[in-house]
């Protein structure tokens, strides 16, 4: 019988970012699907509807399991450990610091070359992160890095997804096409929501609509995976059990 020896042992992967991700995912599923966690986040970055009617754009969308195995491959490549410990904590000590005495930008992020996209294409990928899930009483895409995730996790799966890759490099040229990258700050924030419309009216096109989905789904995934989204947003504190059971008179179901 053939053996097959676990992805995170085989790489050498400390298991405990493994757990991060597979916690992380699991909240990133609850934020969609329980309307109170959709609420507090709705004005930001408004989750995916399932319930809406499905398009050949929504078919195109990878599931949840599938961003989240792309993570996984990713916290497997050389560096991963590095970026991703660096890039799971940045957020928290930026938002817990007042913005006089914030801390500076970790190095590795800061000084962050990307490997994926090009430059202009990943400050257009940044920039269009914020557009999505502001900055506001709650840290956004920025404090997260949003745009640094997704160019790592898309570099990290060259050989794994390479129909993702071309779809990323259509979306570019997409958003470039529609003057994004030459746009102002202003200018970018109308092309957004010109880009949004055929979302909630069937209507309506726009040539970089297939753009702004992909990029949407995911920067919602690495907001929400990260500690900004996840802790700091959503209040997540992690499982807990019961000590004790107060209100039950049955002994055996005392067992932890």
């Amino acid at each position: 019988m053939e053996s097959h020896t676990p992805l995170s042992r085989a790489c050498g992967v400390p298991l405990r970012i493994m757990a991060k991700f597979l916690t992380a995912a699991r909240l990133t599923a609850s934020a969609k699907a329980t309307a109170s966690l959709a609420e507090a986040r709705s004005a930001k970055a408004d989750p995916l509807t399932p319930c809406s009617p499905r398009t050949d754009t929504d078919r195109m969308l990878l599931s949840r399991r599938d961003l989240l195995d792309l993570a996984v491959r990713a916290a497997a490549v050389p560096g991963a450990v590095a970026f991703f410990s660096t890039w799971l904590h940045a957020a928290s000590q930026q938002q817990h610091a007042s913005a006089s005495h914030a801390p500076p930008e970790p190095p590795l992020l800061r000084d962050y070359t990307p490997t994926f996209f090009g430059p202009d294409d990943f400050e257009a990928l940044q920039a269009f992160t914020e557009i999505l899930i502001p900055t506001d009483e709650t840290p956004g895409a920025r404090e997260a890095h949003c745009a640094h995730y997704i160019d790592f996790v898309l570099q990290a799966n060259t050989a794994y997804a390479p129909e993702l890759q071309q779809q990323w490099r259509d979306a570019m040229a997409a958003l470039r096409e529609a003057g994004f990258h030459s746009a102002d700050t202003e200018g970018r924030a109308a092309l957004v929501e010109a880009m949004s419309r055929p979302e909630h009216d069937a209507s309506v096109t726009h040539p970089a609509y297939v753009a702004y989905r992909l990029i949407k789904q995911h920067n919602t995934f690495a907001f929400y995976t990260s500690r900004a989204g996840m802790i700091d947003t959503l209040d997540y504190k992690g499982n807990s059990y019961n000590a004790s059971f107060p209100a039950c008179d049955h002994p055996e179901h005392h067992v932890v």
